[in-house]
């Protein structure tokens, strides 16, 4: 729902704010005065095109920016989100300006959007009856949606999207395994002899680099051996002199006790220099020194190197290509198999979709006979009797989409003569927003835009066509925001909130102004719709219309 408009420098405004109400808006004024220039401003936010020529004289920019509330579970909100954008306490403000050099700046909430971004953002919200580029109703998922919502449609319609979001799963599938399996037949010959050369080496990850530690240490064997030889030969003779200088300590320690703990000390050094010279000796043991060890970890770690070369660059990868050879002789030997199972699990998904899909088909079929006289109904109220409505379901057994196999479109013939065409098609503004009235006060409940905006709609009708006009707009408006211009009385008085646009001349200069018509001055205004003129006999009429004594 629009809450606040703000226009500056748009055509003959030069400041204009309208606080926005629920229920039933109407704009009225004198011809000319500038009702249209406020929904052209407000088309700007609806994302047209933008024109700097429409910049006031003496002005640098246009600059309009709307206040829109925004249910919490309404689906723009998603649409919000992926732009990084969100609601504010249940609000959400559009700015737009527009330059002299003709550029055009746009944000929601602060951040910088697109024309395009604005456009599905404003129309998932703001529908603008008299210009079709804004009727959300005039596009053909639109009018599938409306007609699923109001069949009541939601557990069909997420039972055949998630049945055909399986079938695409299952036909990537079959493709896969089809590629997959034309691929590995080219390389089979390759990846078997690949796998068996990997296999029979019985290679481990990391080994190299241990097998390259180890002929690191071998290359150093003389200096080891000879070093290490030295230090337990040191350690061994070191221990006649942890002797003595044990037993002298403890010769001491008959004269002092407290020299107790060196005596501890001294043998504790002994036995670790012992212990140590002992592993020293194991290690040296343990070592084979011969060359024939040497060449043969020197012939492993170059049978490794070629395989890394091949198939790497890591073992890791060499391990790694061995697991994906496998798994790709596997497709080629057991590939009718896989396909098989696939190819059944597919039919039967298909089967299940199918059903699924007749299920919906049936449904809208059922709801459009409905709808439909519902629709003609209330066109024959709004002075086309003779109209032709309808909603046409095409199904196509061929399509597989989330949505079903059925194509949705409103058609309509207005007058007797004419071909019943798609109410894209339609051209008269006002008969076309006659019959967007008719499908919006049938719709209210299935259709989740929450403001409609009507201009031109009482073109060129009067009498009981404007009351049935009217009461359907009132009635509209107990579930949407509805805001209108109008020039007949009969719309005007059934309104909840009453707008006049006046146009006045300051210093040689015209600005147009807007104020809420309320009390008196909204007798005055009904009044002079009526006849032109506010005498006592017409001011009398706009009280009895408007209920006040």
């Amino acid at each position: 729902m629009i809450e606040h408009l703000d226009i500056r420098n748009y055509a003959l405004i030069e400041n204009l704010s309208m606080e926005l109400h629920e229920g039933f808006n109407v704009i009225t004024g004198e011809t000319g005065a500038g009702k249209s220039i406020i929904l052209g401003a407000l088309g700007l936010l609806m994302g047209e095109k933008a024109d700097s020529g429409a910049i006031r004289n003496g002005a640098d920019e246009i600059t309009v920016n709307a206040v829109l509330s925004v249910p919490e579970d309404h689906e723009v909100v998603s649409m919000l989100g992926g732009m990084g954008i969100e609601p504010e306490d249940g609000q959400i403000v559009i700015r737009r300006s527009v330059k002299r050099n003709g550029r055009s700046a746009i944000s929601v909430q602060g951040r910088s959007v697109t024309r395009t971004e604005l456009a599905a953002v404003a129309d998932s919200l703001v529908d603008m009856h008299g210009q079709s580029e804004h009727q959300s109703l005039l596009l053909p998922d639109r009018q599938r949606r409306i007609l699923d919502s109001y069949a009541g449609n939601r557990e069909l319609l997420e039972n055949c999207r998630n049945l055909c979001q399986k079938v695409n799963e299952l036909r990537e599938r079959e493709q896969d395994i089809e590629r997959q399996t034309e691929e590995s037949r080219r390389q089979e010959d390759y990846l078997r002899f690949a796998l068996e050369e990997i296999e029979s080496a019985k290679v481990q990850d990391g080994e190299d680099e241990k097998l390259r530690e180890r002929v690191q240490v071998l290359g150093q064997s003389e200096a080891i051996f000879g070093n290490a030889g030295l230090a337990a030969e040191k350690l061994k003779e070191a221990r006649n002199l942890f002797y003595d200088a044990s037993s002298s300590m403890a010769r001491a320690c008959k004269a002092d006790p407290a020299l107790a703990d060196f005596t501890a000390r001294i043998e504790s050094c002994r036995l670790e220099s012992e212990d140590i010279a002992q592993e020293i000796s194991n290690y040296i043991s343990s070592i084979d020194f011969s060359q024939a060890a040497v060449d043969s970890m020197q012939e492993r770690l170059s049978l490794l190197q070629k395989l890394k070369r091949k198939y790497g660059p890591q073992l890791s990868d060499v391990l790694a290509f061995a697991e994906d050879a496998r798994e790709k002789l596997d497709i080629v030997q057991n590939s009718e198999l896989h396909l098989e199972k696939c190819r059944k699990e597919l039919s039967e998904a298909l089967k299940q979709y199918k059903d699924c899909a007749r299920k919906l088909s049936d449904s809208r079929r059922k709801a459009a006979l409905v709808l439909e006289k519902s629709i003609l109904e209330v066109l024959k109220t709004l002075g086309m009797p003779q109209a032709r409505f309808e909603i046409r379901v095409d199904t196509d057994e061929e399509k597989t989409s989330p949505s079903g196999t059925d194509s949705v479109a409103f058609v309509i013939s207005a007058n007797p003569g004419e071909d019943i065409r798609e109410i894209r098609e339609i051209a008269s503004g006002g008969e076309l927003s006659r019959i967007m009235l008719a499908i919006k006060t049938v719709l209210a409940e299935a259709d989740s835009i929450e403001t409609q905006v009507f201009d031109e709609i009482d073109t060129g009708i009067g009498g009981s066509v404007a009351l049935s006009l009217a009461q359907c707009m009132s009635s509209l408006a107990q579930k949407k925001q509805v805001l209108a211009i109008t020039h007949l009385a009969s719309i005007a008085s059934r309104a909840d909130t009453q707008f006049v646009v006046s146009k006045n001349v300051e210093n040689g200069r015209t600005y147009t102004g807007i104020r809420q018509s309320e009390g008196e001055d909204r007798v005055h205004e009904i009044a002079r719709m009526l006849s032109g003129d506010e005498e006592s006999v017409s001011l009398e009429h706009a009280r009895k219309m408007l209920g006040i004594s």
